[in-house]
């Protein structure tokens, strides 16, 4: 009875079809959003991504080289606080990177900003946020920032 009512009055089947075609396209917006939008934004990265005690540069240098798998484990692609004294910044692809002395004078710890913050004094002590990504002959560090 209630499928004969809505098939003889076309007035309630065109609202169905038209709130039906709405609702799909706001799934389908909001689909995107979340699969390919919302993962690339800071809000997604600083939700999801893990963080690792604040450490000194000098520090995460020794734990990589006594021990590099383990290091890796702990540090590899988590958000880290490193303090250090910066002992050589400069421009690259229009960011600013800095490295970060260790006690090893062959070793430094490499910090790629996320911007152009112009160079940093040789010699200052500064303190760096960034995703740890490895020990390529340096630990290697991107998505940085200055912490404040």
């Amino acid at each position: 009875m209630l499928i004969s009512f809505f098939a003889s009055n076309t007035f309630y089947m065109k609202k169905i079809y038209k709130y039906g075609i709405i609702g799909l396209i706001l799934i389908v917006v909001w689909g995107w959003f979340f699969v390919f939008y919302f993962p690339k934004t800071d809000l997604y990265k600083k939700i999801t991504v893990k963080k690792a005690d604040p450490t000194t540069a000098i520090q995460i240098v020794k734990n990589f080289q006594e021990n590099e798998d383990a290091a890796f484990k702990k540090y590899s692609g988590k958000l880290i606080e490193v303090s250090g004294i910066v002992i050589q910044s400069q421009i690259e692809n229009n960011k600013t990177t800095i490295n970060l002395k260790s006690n090893d004078e062959m070793t430094t710890v490499y910090f790629l900003l996320k911007e152009n913050v112009g160079t940093i004094s040789e010699g200052k002590q500064i303190t760096l946020k960034g995703l740890c990504t490895g020990f390529l002959g340096d630990v290697q560090f991107n998505e940085g920032e200055i912490v404040k």
